[in-house]
């Protein structure tokens, strides 16, 4: 049965629903769709983002933004249903079968106080600190209490990846998934676990919101997704931002005590994070354009061939990768598979190689975050191209060293040209040990 919980509807959906007779009318707001140029939808207030079409001497304007979603326009309404769903206090039973260390306790409790105070907050935490267990006793406190809570991470791939861990730690509670293949979209979730933009779904529903990976594209990119966020969320939400590479203006608003935030600079095993070594790879893109690899690329595969040392070699574009994986069966007899944002066959792939099969594969940044193998080193090919933010460098950087019986591992830049966020990305990686340091939280590494 469809849910109307905090729900939002279009025109057409909510005729259907109530012809079905799902809607209770008494528990309904409309509005009209677009009125005053503001899409009341995703809040969008740009004239250039929104158009007109004329049928029957009607003249139309819809807003072109959220389109992809159903045609929102200044002729149709917006239905809006109250979130009087009741939580059942057993929805917050969390089966703890880990223990929190020292520092994720410390961001917990950070967590917990933003919730009591209905305030916002950012939990920086580098790569492999354990921030999904840091938020387990916040989200029971949150249900135990009636509170309903959201969580919103901007790729799919972590949202599919996150839902069992979160099934698992409450067993009792409604956990939906939502994305663009999901097939819960018109489910109740005491928790909801979703892609940002699905959050365009739900008006005032939610009383909790946890966005992971706030840096990550596309939440950061689209002006559109940050609104729809805070309007799926009750008046006074509380918010926790989730990040191991915060945005400029989110450090800079910590700096000046404008946002809280709980800093973790160390992983959970305590032991440091992996700096980048640089290597001079010029032209990489040519050169496996011609079927051939560069010596420094290929001495450092062939090294880890006869060390029997899995990788992931990540490639700034989908043609580059595929050279590469051409270039590797001529060069070194290598067939090594490739994923990327298209490839139908990725989930597989991953899967795969998340159970210990091939030794290496070549990705782009699909697997930048939210992925986790034990025992790996990582390389980046054509380290300097645009697309390798300070914040991508520190997160494919942070994929190496991740289980605490391989605390290490190698991850190299290859590189035509040292860029800003190279540079950038090694001094804050170097900066979160520096920290850990100074607090005595690091372990010798095991020699």
């Amino acid at each position: 049965m469809t849910d109307t919980h905090g729900r939002e509807f279009l025109e057409n959906e909510f005729l259907q629903l109530k012809k079905q007779g799902i809607i209770d009318e008494t528990k309904v707001q409309s509005t009209m769709g677009i009125t005053d140029g503001t899409c009341h939808r995703c809040l969008n207030s740009q004239p250039a983002d929104f158009g007109t079409f004329c049928y029957k001497n009607n003249h139309t304007v819809y807003c072109r933004k959220c389109l992809d979603f159903g045609m929102v326009s200044d002729k149709t309404k917006l239905y809006r249903i109250a979130s009087t769903r009741q939580i059942p206090p057993e929805a917050g039973v969390l089966n703890a079968d880990f223990q929190l260390s020292t520092l994720q306790q410390r961001a917990s409790d950070f967590s917990q106080n933003i919730l009591k105070a209905k305030k916002t907050g950012l939990i920086w935490a580098v790569c492999g600190a354990g921030k999904t267990e840091m938020m387990f006793e916040p989200i029971a406190a949150a249900l135990t209490t009636g509170k309903r809570v959201c969580w919103a991470i901007p790729r799919s791939d972590v949202v599919i990846d996150l839902t069992p861990r979160i099934k698992e730690a409450f067993p009792n509670a409604k956990v939906v998934t939502l994305h663009g293949n999901s097939d819960e979209k018109a489910c109740y979730g005491d928790i909801v676990v979703t892609t940002v933009h699905q959050m365009i779904r739900f008006y005032e529903a939610f009383d909790v919101l946890i966005i992971d990976e706030v840096d990550a594209f596309p939440y950061t990119f689209d002006a559109m997704l940050t609104r729809i966020a805070k309007r799926a969320c009750k008046p006074d939400a509380a918010t926790i931002y989730l990040s191991a590479t915060p945005s400029k203006s989110d450090q800079a608003k910590i700096k000046k005590g404008t946002l809280p935030a709980c800093i973790i600079p160390a992983r959970y095993h305590l032991f440091p994070l992996d700096v980048p070594k640089y290597k001079w790879c010029a032209n990489f893109y040519k050169q496996v354009a011609k079927n051939k690899l560069p010596p420094a690329a290929k001495g450092w595969l062939s090294r880890k061939i006869k060390e029997k040392r899995r990788a992931l070699l990540f490639v700034p574009t989908i043609d580059c990768g595929l050279k590469f994986q051409q270039a590797l069966k001529a060069q070194l007899n290598l067939t090594v598979d490739f994923v990327y944002s298209s490839d139908p066959d990725r989930t597989k792939k991953v899967a795969q190689y998340k159970q210990g099969e091939p030794q290496f594969l070549i990705t782009t940044m699909i697997l930048e975050r939210g992925v986790t193998i034990p025992n790996i080193d990582v390389a980046i090919f054509a380290a300097e191209h645009d697309i390798y933010e300070e914040s991508a460098l520190v997160q494919i950087s942070g994929r190496v060293g991740r289980n605490p019986k391989w605390p290490t591992g190698d991850i190299i830049f290859f590189h035509h040209g040292i860029t800003k966020a190279m540079e950038d990305a090694k001094t804050q990686i170097i900066r979160m040990n520096q920290a850990a340091r100074q607090q005595g939280l690091l372990k010798e590494l095991p020699s």
